[in-house]
């Protein structure tokens, strides 16, 4: 029994044997065939995997192109700074490591949490919490070896002018790109090219080593044609005269007229571009209301009027202009004067920037003339400067324009401009009749590389250089005798215009607000420069309030580029003034009667001459009964002064000449 017991067992363990024998082969074959799989045939997408799960790429963000003026101020900067980021997925305990991370970097517990719990909320790997961190936190940090920790090498911008043409340069937004002026109309230039570094990194993805995969490259500088003492002299002159009258808006540009190059140009308000744009009501502080905000720019539109006549018809500056009293009905509605000023010759017309006497003037000139003139100096069309933003202004074609457009575009109505082609428009009379286009970038220059100098545009011809000349005299008059008094200047000839439109809200009409402006050159021979003041929304009128600042600015700007003084510093008032300052308005207006005779004498026509029509009696006439009696027999009169009819040539009885022309002179 125990023999059959014996051999039974054998069988059963020799089986038992060959079952694990087998199962083993099949194991073994089963790893083996992984082994061959995951070695041979998944070798090279494993490798990636590993490699994938120890290296970490990551952006090097290039510096960012300084923005510099012309005399080497830094308006922009970027400098390399250490920013910290985490994952806020890999947090293990969330309120540990907000309150060490707040700690550390000096930050609100309360804000850095709701951060945290927000980004684990989108499930976001990526969280930056601090911008700019200084060297002993990020040590701090470093020491901690917080796996979802990151320190990482970025540029930080600085501005530091602080407001300083701020609403030129602009700022940049969170993603570091330009959201506003030059940051944003030389993106491209200013932004460089990123680069991209590999590291590797341990099981706790600690980085230990690093390489670099296409080093990055800082953006260009960018030099502009700005003179920081007289930007300083602009912001500081228009800054007082905002506060000082309560106006909300406003903008400034200072241009040479020989180069086009914009010396200054400013706007209120201003902001810091460091301080992070946070509520859109800060919109407004950031807008460049000098190329941005056209509007209606009122009487300096009257020196496009007067130059387009003196180019198209017959008048001179010494020509009488009717200018009636304080309401004329002209072509179906009512232009209104301040005063009654009878009739003054163009010059004065100007001067004493006379509504009236400027609609006849342009009525003389013509609609299509006027509109070819205002489109010669560059209204309805932008600058292309660079900036973003830019308004063109409006100037409707004259096949647009109402019957009684003419009188509204003669001084400065039923259009919209900027102060930037305000100043365009200005330099062409003080450059004698040529057309710089204005420009703020002076040049570029890469990283080690040369500098690329900005070509300036060429000069083209828009106006007669005596028709230049001309109006800069006038203008000058409007400085010595005219509506522009307050922009005289200390050892400066100067001349301009002021501007005073008065303002239209849809609904309501014309407000008592203005736009009030003055744009003038200095000095008056051989002009440096041009200035042009807008202030938006003004209680009071251009002479009082824009005058000054032109004022102020052209004196500064002058000094500042070693302008030779070409009147003595000491005279207070005009060569033209002194000499009047101990007479009677009865005085002034004898002389300036005489004046006009001289400047109007007509001979006695040649006793020889063959028998014709006769000139008529206007002696003891009023102004209207002249032009009613000449009217209807087909003459042609140049009427002096305002009163009635003192004396005539050529005198009565005396034969006309082909011209049919008579001069009356007026008097009380």
């Amino acid at each position: 029994m125990d023999s059959n017991m014996e051999t039974t067992a054998e069988p059963q363990s020799h089986k038992r044997l060959i079952v694990v024998t087998w199962c083993s082969l099949v194991w073994g074959l089963i790893i083996f065939g992984r082994l061959a799989q995951l070695q041979v045939f998944e070798h090279e997408e494993l490798s990636k995997r590993a490699q994938a799960q120890q290296l970490k790429k990551t952006k090097v963000v290039a510096l960012r192109g300084q923005i510099l003026m012309r005399d080497a101020g830094k308006l922009a900067m970027s400098v390399p700074v250490d920013a910290i980021s985490i994952n806020p997925m890999q947090i293990p305990d969330v309120d540990f490591a907000t309150s060490m991370l707040a700690s550390t970097l000096d930050l609100q517990v309360a804000d850095l949490e709701a951060s945290i719990m927000g980004a684990r909320t989108a499930r976001r790997g990526y969280l930056r919490i601090k911008d700019h961190a200084t060297m002993e936190q990020v040590d701090r940090l470093r020491s901690y070896k917080l796996d979802y920790v990151t320190v990482e090498a970025v540029g930080k911008r600085m501005y530091p002018k602080q407001t300083l043409a701020a609403n030129v340069v602009g700022s940049l937004n969170g993603d570091g790109r330009g959201e506003g002026g030059l940051e944003l109309g030389f993106e491209e230039d200013l932004a460089g090219l990123d680069g991209q570094m590999t590291v590797q990194t341990d099981s706790r993805r600690r980085g230990y080593n690093r390489s670099y995969e296409g080093e990055p490259t800082a953006g260009q500088d960018v030099t502009l044609t700005l003179d920081e003492g007289i930007q300083f002299a602009a912001e500081k002159a228009l800054r007082e005269a905002m506060e000082r009258e309560n106006i909300p808006f406003g903008s400034l540009v200072v241009l040479h007229v020989k180069t086009g190059e914009i010396l200054a140009m400013a706007s209120w308000p201003t902001f810091d571009p460091n301080v992070r744009f946070q509520d859109k009501r800060e919109f407004s502080g950031r807008v460049n209301n000098a190329l941005t905000v056209p509007f209606e720019p009122g009487s300096v539109c009257k020196v496009v009027t007067i130059t387009a006549a003196l180019e198209t018809t017959n008048l001179r500056p010494e020509t009488p202009i009717l200018c009636g009293g304080t309401v004329m009905r002209v072509l179906g509605r009512d232009i209104h004067d301040e005063h009654a000023y009878g009739v003054l010759p163009m010059e004065l017309v100007l001067a004493k920037s006379s509504n009236l006497g400027s609609v006849n003037i342009g009525i003389r000139v013509g609609k299509e003339n006027l509109y070819h003139y205002m489109k010669l100096f560059g209204f309805g069309d932008s600058l292309g400067i660079g900036l973003p933003g830019e308004s063109g202004g409006v100037m409707r074609p004259a096949r647009q324009w109402n019957p009684d457009s003419i009188a509204s575009i003669s001084i400065g109505h039923e259009m919209m401009t900027t102060t930037l082609q305000l100043a365009q428009a200005c330099s062409i009379i003080a450059n004698n009749g040529m057309l710089i286009k204005p420009r703020l970038l002076l040049h570029r220059q890469s990283p080690g590389g040369a500098i690329e100098k900005e070509p300036a545009a060429v000069p083209e011809r828009r106006i007669k250089p005596e028709t230049a000349i001309a109006m800069r005299r006038m203008m000058e008059m409007v400085v010595l005798e005219g509506t522009g008094k307050a922009a005289k200047l200390k050892g400066y000839t100067s001349g301009g215009k002021t501007g005073t439109g008065k303002i239209f809200d849809v609904g309501k009409g014309y407000q008592r607000l203005y736009n009030s402006t003055f744009m003038g050159f200095a000095p008056v021979a051989n002009p440096e420069i041009v200035v042009v003041v807008t202030l938006n929304r003004t209680a009071k009128k251009a002479g009082g309030v824009a005058g000054p600042v032109f004022r102020d600015v052209a004196q500064n700007a002058l000094r500042i580029l070693g302008v030779p003084k070409d009147i003595p510093e000491t005279e207070a008032v005009s060569p033209v003034s002194a000499r009047n300052s101990n007479r009677t308005e009865a005085d002034d207006e004898e002389e300036q009667e005489k004046e006009l005779e001289r400047q109007f004498n007509v001979a006695q026509l040649d006793s020889s001459v063959v028998a014709g029509p006769k000139v008529p009696d206007f002696k003891g006439m009023t102004l209207r009964a002249v032009l009613q009696k000449s009217a209807a027999e087909g003459l042609r009169v140049d009427v002096v002064g305002s009163g009635v009819a003192k004396r005539q040539h050529p005198p009565a009885g005396s034969m006309l000449d082909q011209e049919r022309r008579i001069r009356v002179v007026f008097s009380r």
